[in-house]
């Protein structure tokens, strides 16, 4: 399981470039990962960011909150 903890830019579009390289990263060279999830903060940004960049939330915790991205399956 790779765990992005807190993804966060001041430059638009980063976040979610980093989200995709990470992604990228582990569907074709870390192809042992099977899950990507993040800890993040409970706030209506990091909500939306995720759920704008496609992951599905798992939980809400009293502060954090987790999120899970596919993984491609074509591995």
């Amino acid at each position: 399981i790779a765990v992005a903890y807190t993804v966060w830019s001041y430059k638009k579009g980063a976040g979610r470039e980093i989200i995709n390289r990470v992604r990228e990263f582990l569907e074709c060279e870390r192809t042992i990962t099977k899950r990507m999830v993040t800890l993040s903060p409970r706030t209506p940004m990091a909500t939306n960011f995720h759920i704008k960049n496609g992951a599905k939330q798992l939980k809400i915790n009293n502060t954090t909150q987790n999120f899970e991205y596919e993984l491609s399956t074509k591995r």
